[in-house]
């Protein structure tokens, strides 16, 4: 019968034990970090080493990983590039080694080429070795522009998203600037517009049907304003803002305007409440002075400020019916080009009298 173990002896082996344990624990991380190291140098190293002739004949070649060839490495000493390679890429390579010969600089250039049906992107890199010859070093970069070609269409994404919310030259300031950005125009001309009656539309109309009609309407609106060369503001329930003359000025900014008006007036025709009633809308147009530009840290908007916009929706709010109310500065900018009608003073909240015209529509030129 053998004696059993000691409290000393035990905790000899228990000791051992937990060293071997701890030996074991720094074999397995020194074993990851090598196992990271190679990955790493094996990521580095090239798909694919040549030696290629001045005059484009393969004299060796050094597969450092599995890369799919045109054609096996044994068949191609001996060979030109000419015999083996698509004939652009074949110039390309003789022209690049021609180049890093003579210059001794090194060569490097990019290639698509189709290998087993299977498209793939390389990166060449030529260095001269010797007088007469170049050492061709070539990666598979195929999963690089994937990935470039990704964020790339990303990056695009989000530019078209802040090009729907901003001007291109307020996008580009607010980008190395995220401070507030203001410019004061001297002369714009501002739009209103108002579908009439659309709240009393909106008490008996289901939100996704309302939501989706107000969408179709300002879409068109919408294509009028890139069509004319104005830049929307915003929508304000069912009411719009557009503006001529900025962020880049333009002289004719008063009857780009009125021409989108008299466009609105002729598209807001197709749409209808129920079955058989058009829709109606009211217009107002000022010119003036303005400030616009973007303020605040969350949900940007190019936006105006300034009594020539609040006239403007004023012009707007007491208009009539499919009606397009205009002020006299405006009336001044359009009276030699369009039929204006004056309509006569009125009480204008926040002026007083104002009088005012109807843009009625295009003059005849005979």
């Amino acid at each position: 019968m053998t004696n059993p173990l000691t409290n000393e002896s035990l905790i000899q082996e228990l000791a051992a034990l937990r060293s071997r344990v701890q030996e074991l624990e720094q074999m397995e991380i020194a074993l990851r970090q090598s196992e990271a190291q190679n990955r790493a140098l094996l990521t580095a190293i090239p798909d694919l080493i040549m030696r290629i002739s001045q005059d484009g004949i393969y004299r060796d070649f050094i597969e450092a990983k599995n890369i799919q060839l045109v054609v096996p490495f044994q068949n191609r000493i001996g060979k030109r590039v000419d015999d083996i390679l698509p004939a652009p890429l074949a110039q390309q390579y003789r022209e690049a080694i021609q180049k890093a010969v003579y210059t001794g600089l090194t060569q490097v250039f990019e290639y698509q080429l189709e290998i087993q049906g299977v498209s793939g992107e390389y990166e060449a890199r030529v260095v001269a070795s010797g007088s007469d010859e170049a050492i061709l070093i070539v990666r598979d970069i195929t999963e690089r522009k994937q990935a470039e070609a990704a964020l790339r269409s990303e990056q695009e994404k989000s530019e078209r998203l802040l090009l729907n919310v901003l001007p291109r030259s307020i996008a580009d300031q607010l980008k190395q600037n995220q401070g507030a950005i203001a410019h004061r125009f001297e002369e714009a001309t501002i739009l209103f517009a108002d579908i009439v009656d659309f709240t009393k539309l909106a008490a008996h109309t289901p939100p996704t049907e309302l939501v989706g009609l107000l969408n179709e309407i300002f879409s068109v609106f919408d294509h009028l304003a890139e069509q004319h060369g104005l830049e929307k503001i915003k929508t304000i329930g069912d009411a719009y803002m557009v503006v001529g003359g900025l962020p880049a000025p333009r002289p004719d900014h008063a009857a780009a305007i009125a021409e989108m008006a008299l466009d609105m007036q002729q598209q807001i025709n197709q749409f209808q409440v129920g079955e058989s009633q058009p829709f109606s809308i009211r217009i107002g147009i000022n010119t003036g002075p303005v400030v616009a530009g973007v303020i605040g840290l969350k949900k940007f908007i190019y936006d105006l400020w300034g009594d020539a916009v609040n006239v403007a929706s004023r012009m707007e709010s007491q208009g009539l019916t499919n009606s397009i109310q205009v002020t006299a500065a405006t009336y001044d900018r359009l009276k030699d080009q369009y039929v204006l009608e004056e309509r006569g003073p009125i009480q204008v909240k926040g002026k007083g009298e104002m009088t005012t015209y109807f843009l009625r529509g295009r003059k005849q030129i005979l």
